[in-house]
């Protein structure tokens, strides 16, 4: 079914949009009345599809976004985005992490490791091509394997003979609706400057999340291509990129009111799910969850301390785990501020009560709530094994990740075609082949061992209820569990990316026959993994399946415009220059600035701002970047946009289409923002364009950035 025939509500108490709430796809944007919320630029200048737009300068960079600020490539995105090239390029050279990093020249540049910027060639409804295979196909397993392998199809005969060419078709709305994407991709990603952590991540995690802010959220990457224009992988006769479009720098200044836009690729929300699900997070994954982050932050933060470089190593892993830990808290504690359980557990009683109302309606829908009764409870019996089988990839360390990758590799291709994993892809495999080596910059055996240990541990309290059969060799050994992990990683030889790059592609037999450890460990814990696999693979379509059905019976009862749950595609959000009130009596500005800076400022990390940056406030040197509202530096603004992980290093304009901002964050009273909008309370979190202009010109004294930006 196509887009315009879905006319169901926004979930949340089914009572209608707000005007600023929506992750809107490209092709909905024309029926948002942006002219009335004050946009001064036609529709199709944002998107234009077949013509030229501010689409062409939006680039997704592996999970995250950025923008093209220059003719030559010069992408803009967040500090925490660039965070992982520069963690990488700091682990055999100098400490990027904290100095920071400046290119003189482009021939200073270097190399951002893993770094992948797509930028979008093509977007189109495919639904008709990707539903036809569903003919005849009534059991909802089925149905997903065979949309999945249509899906794989497409792509591929798309892909064929380009390399630098993505294509991706995305589910919409449950499956109501599959549209196509086809990025170019560029492999060649450097660095060119990111500010010091002491202004890239001022305030740290104790900052994050929160408002005020007043971190100098950036970085400047560059886009390099072939000569002839393809992307491919470093090479030092690439060029500089050659966009169709980027984006231009706002001169005037941003002011509370005006109206903003974001384009990025928002990750993932879920707005159209049931109490049942709500419930399930909030009373058991989410607590689970932090209270794992923080056993494993203490245990690498311990370990970091160690020396300076081991420190580096775990820097992004622990930053990302204590970003997971605060949002996941933020949603705990804003649920239950505002009761968003009751509310959807109230909204779905009137559902009920109006499907039952009507014959027809209760034949076709009368069982869904209870099958989503079912299917929730059957996996909160699961979960904690579950778990511990889901650790078995990072969170347990990196060789035992790699380890039971390789030995899912070997079993898949021994398959006939029909059962195999619908995910499992040759070409999947040779792309993480050829990211190994950013895997291996990261990988300690100290750290390994310690991960591989907790996971043991954490498996063997479960084996009176819970037990996994592919564990109990060891778990039942008299010897202990430290004495087994040191014995493993004293024979393994997976620590050496050779041997693993051909184990890749090592058949069954062969696997069978090897006694490393790590894969002798794999292979006995393989068919409790693949269980588990076949497990979720059903429950998954069973929900897509109910969700589907859910959504048909909210469109019964009320009806509006509707947007897709995010899924990492590219997205449209709006809305106003807005404080906001977090509680009784007291009010948030919109805009922070650079005293703010100085007065949190302790001289201890992560309040250390760097001793120039005091002069430059302390002296008044503030140049053209000096707001007369403020009489100050602006660095932070929170508007009414709606975004989620994913949407960090967004572009943010005005109404004219040039930059403003870039989107970093949400509010910390708002977290709940996966699964509703709240206009009165959620906030976009962005630095403000000006703060980002006066560190590059007069702190870093990159003028030939602002040159290269057009501002000279």
């Amino acid at each position: 079914m196509r887009i315009a025939c879905i006319v169901v509500c926004i979930v949340f108490l089914f009572s209608g949009l707000q005007a600023e709430e929506g992750m809107w796809l490209l092709n909905q944007i024309d029926r948002l009345n942006l002219e009335q919320q004050g946009l001064k630029i036609k529709t199709t200048d944002i998107y234009n599809p077949g013509g030229v737009s501010l689409v062409d300068a939006i680039v997704n960079l592996g999970g995250a976004s950025a923008e093209l600020v220059s003719g030559n490539g010069l992408l803009l995105t967040n500090h925490h985005v660039a965070f992982g090239g520069v963690q990488r390029a700091s682990i055999s050279a100098d400490d990027y992490i904290t100095k920071g990093f400046f290119a003189a020249t482009r021939e200073d540049e270097i190399s951002a490791p893993g770094y992948i910027a797509r930028v979008l060639l093509e977007m189109k409804d495919v639904t008709d091509e990707v539903v036809a295979v569903l003919k005849g196909i009534d059991d909802p397993v089925q149905r997903r394997r065979a949309i999945r392998a249509k899906i794989q199809s497409m792509t591929e005969a798309i892909e064929a003979g380009r390399e630098d060419i993505s294509a991706r078709i995305a589910e919409m709305f449950e499956g109501r609706q599959y549209m196509l994407f086809v990025q170019q991709s560029f492999e060649d990603v450097r660095l060119v400057y990111v500010p010091p952590q002491s202004i890239g991540n001022y305030g740290g995690d104790i900052d994050n999340w929160m408002w005020p802010r007043h971190t100098g959220d950036f970085s400047f990457l560059r886009v390099y291509m072939a000569p002839d224009g393809r992307g491919r992988k470093y090479d030092k006769e690439n060029v500089p990129y050659k966009p169709k479009k980027w984006l231009k720098i706002a001169t005037e200044p941003l002011r509370e009111g005006d109206l903003t836009f974001i384009l990025g690729f928002p990750g993932r929300t879920n707005r159209y799910r049931t109490s049942y699900a709500v419930d399930y997070a909030l009373n058991h994954l989410y607590p689970r969850s932090i209270e794992n982050y923080k056993e494993m932050i203490k245990l690498l933060e311990e370990k970091g301390r160690e020396n300076p470089v081991l420190s580096r190593k775990v820097a992004g892993f622990v930053k990302g785990l204590n970003n997971s830990m605060k949002n996941y808290q933020g949603n705990v504690d804003g649920m239950k501020a505002n009761r968003f359980l009751q509310k959807k557990q109230a909204a779905e009683k009137e559902l009920r009560a109006f499907i039952e109302k009507d014959a027809k309606l209760k034949s076709q829908y009368g069982d869904v709530m209870d099958a989503f009764a079912d299917l929730y409870s059957r996996q909160l019996s699961e979960s904690e094994r579950n778990d511990i089988l889901s650790a078995f990839g990072r969170m347990s360390g990196t060789l035992p990740g790699i380890a039971n990758r390789i030995v899912y590799n070997a079993h898949q291709r021994s398959m006939e075609e029909s059962e195999r994993d619908p995910n499992f892809s040759e070409k999947d495999i040779d792309r993480s082949l050829q990211r190994l080596r950013f895997t291996y910059m990261s990988y300690d055996e100290g750290v390994d061992k310690m991960l591989l240990r907790r996971t043991l541990l954490k498996a063997g309290e479960l084996r009176e209820t819970s037990p996994i059969e592919g564990l109990e060799h060891i778990l039942r050994d008299d010897a202990s569990v430290e004495e087994y992990v040191d014995r493993v990683y004293g024979k393994t030889q997976l620590s050496d990316m050779a041997v693993v790059a051909k184990m890749y592609k090592a058949t069954l037999d062969e696997l069978s026959a090897s006694d490393d450890p790590l894969i002798v460990f794999a292979l006995k814990l393989y068919p409790d993994m693949e269980a588990r696999r076949k497990a979720d693979e059903k429950r998954e379509a069973l929900l897509s399946d109910l969700s589907r059905r859910y959504i048909e019976m909210i469109g019964h009862w009320k009806k509006s415009e509707l947007y897709s749950d995010a899924n990492g595609t590219i997205r449209f959000t709006f809305g106003k220059v807005s404080g906001y009130e977090p509680r009784d009596a007291v009010y948030y500005k919109p805009f922070t600035t650079l005293s703010g800076v100085i007065e949190k400022h302790t001289g201890n990390v992560p309040f250390d701002a760097p001793e120039k940056l005091q002069a430059l406030h302390a002296d008044r040197d503030l140049g053209r970047w000096l707001d007369p509202v403020l009489n100050d530096v602006p660095v932070a603004f929170t508007h009414e946009c709606d975004i989620t992980g994913g949407n960090s290093g967004s572009a943010v304009m005005n109404a004219r289409g040039e930059l403003v901002g870039i989107a970093f964050d949400g509010n910390y009273e708002a977290l709940t923002g996966d699964w509703e909008y709240i206009p009165d309370m959620q906030r976009t979190i962005s630095v403000d364009i000006r703060y980002v202009m006066f560190i590059t010109e007069k702190f870093a004294g990159a003028d030939y950035l602002l040159e290269e930006m057009g501002l000279r």
